[in-house]
């Protein structure tokens, strides 16, 4: 009886499917498409299907790694297992951090949106109220375990999917042909790698079910289900979406700041641009649902292994860390009230960057380690090269602020990790003197 209660409490593969989704459609499906023609004009819709082939070979090297654990953690299991403590630890505590600043920015980001509707909440200090309630109400749920987390993002993921689904299935029969040239527009050499950032950030979140493998059913078999389901829906959805937008806005969709409500301002008038404007708050909220729920299970994670967390690794009686949720929870709305929306949500997506490349590399070091067989086929280990040439080739058309902010969690790591050692070092110590001094004892 307890242990199918227990079971009856983890996340099935449907439900994963949903997280999946709700942790990559978000803002940046009603906010990209103008931006991408802005940078690559109508060859967006080509970058579109490489950020696709990136994130696919991404997703296999994760659904490679995530086949062999079922506990949470996700790449910092990873890392720490291909190379060691060191690594894991400073990859665990990036995931983390850049958990905290994603759930913080898109906080904001429903903020904004928010504003867009109700100028009034822009001011301060409704403003600042609003955003500390968002994030400690999120916490609260969070606090009730997987269960209550799970109806919750199934519920906002079957919405924003009605919302899409009306919205793709109306603007399909009103694209005019004669907006679409692709072909006839010059390659944009200089551009075509900086419109292939901005969509990244439209997938980021695609490995989030990894890191919370122990709150799901079966997560060996179902997180690589889910994973792969999850990135092919939304690759279709974001090249049909900038094919819509195309269609119906031609050359004015790069001067759209919200393509999408354009879209349905024309199709259907006012009533539609205000659906599709609770659809954008219900998009980024979805978002925010799945990152309030990953980012503390990746402090769960580190507790449980290092000492410095361990206060943090304790559950309620609802098996949720409570302590890694109230502390992700307080240092998100610090981080959300210092504001920087845009450059957090860039240094957040580059952030991202060093976690897979630790996980394509991984493959490679648990190989030779003999933990695991992912290369039954010699082509097979060109996926990962791909994808770690791939992120490079992302990373060389950032800012280079933007990238030393993105990996700054990692010189933040070191000390900590160093900290930490001591710490472990000194309750070894007194462990042994405890234990020695009972056996004095009891030789008395």
């Amino acid at each position: 009886m307890q242990s199918s209660l227990k079971s009856g409490k983890k996340i099935g593969l449907l439900s994963m499917i949903f997280l999946c989704l709700n942790g990559m459609v978000g803002s940046g499906l009603f906010l990209l498409p103008g931006q991408v023609a802005a940078t690559a004009g109508q060859w967006g819709l080509a970058v579109y299907l490489v950020v696709a082939l990136i994130v696919m070979s991404l997703g296999w090297c994760y659904v490679q790694c995530a086949s062999h654990f079922s506990r949470n953690g996700g790449v910092y299991l990873y890392a720490k297992e291909a190379f060691g403590e060191f690594v894991g630890f400073e990859v665990g505590l990036m995931r983390w951090v850049v958990g905290m600043i994603a759930w913080a920015s898109l906080t904001v980001g429903f903020i904004l949106a928010l504003g867009s509707l109700f100028p009034q909440v822009m001011v301060s200090p409704l403003k600042q109220i609003l955003i500390i309630s968002l994030i400690a109400s999120l916490g609260i749920v969070n606090l009730f375990g997987a269960n209550a987390i799970k109806k919750f993002n199934n519920m906002i993921t079957i919405t924003k999917a009605a919302l899409l689904i009306f919205f793709v299935g109306g603007g399909i029969f009103f694209i005019e042909p004669q907006h679409l040239h692709v072909f006839e527009e010059t390659f944009p050499t200089s551009s075509f790698g900086i419109a292939a950032l901005i969509i990244f950030f439209g997938f980021s979140g695609f490995e989030a079910l990894t890191v919370v493998a122990a709150e799901m059913e079966n997560p060996k078999k179902n997180i690589p289900l889910a994973m792969i389901s999850g990135i092919i829906f939304c690759s279709f959805l974001y090249f049909i979406v900038q094919l819509i937008c195309i269609g119906i806005l031609g050359d004015n969709l790069a001067n759209s700041t919200s393509p999408i409500a354009a879209v349905a301002e024309i199709l259907f008038g006012a009533w539609g641009m205000l659906l599709v404007s609770v659809g954008m708050l219900i998009s980024i909220g979805g978002v925010i649902v799945v990152s309030s729920f990953i980012t503390p299970r990746s402090c769960q994670a580190l507790a449980e292994d290092h000492t410095i967390f361990s206060k943090f690794v304790q559950q309620n009686r609802f098996g949720a860390p409570y302590g890694a949720i109230i502390i992700s929870s307080i240092l998100a709305c610090a981080i959300a009230l210092s504001g920087s929306f845009m450059e957090l949500v860039t240094i957040s997506v580059i952030s991202r960057f060093a976690q897979h490349i630790a996980t394509c590399l991984a493959l490679f070091s648990m190989e030779k380690k003999g933990f695991m067989k992912p290369f039954s086929s010699p082509w097979k280990r060109l996926i990962p090269l791909f994808a770690i040439a791939s992120i490079l080739w992302l990373l060389a058309h950032a800012e280079l602020y933007l990238v030393m902010y993105g990996f700054g969690a990692l010189v933040i790591g070191v000390p900590l990790y160093f900290l930490q050692k001591k710490l472990d070092e000194s309750t070894s110590t007194t462990a042994s003197t405890d234990e020695m001094s009972g056996i004095e004892l009891t030789n008395i």
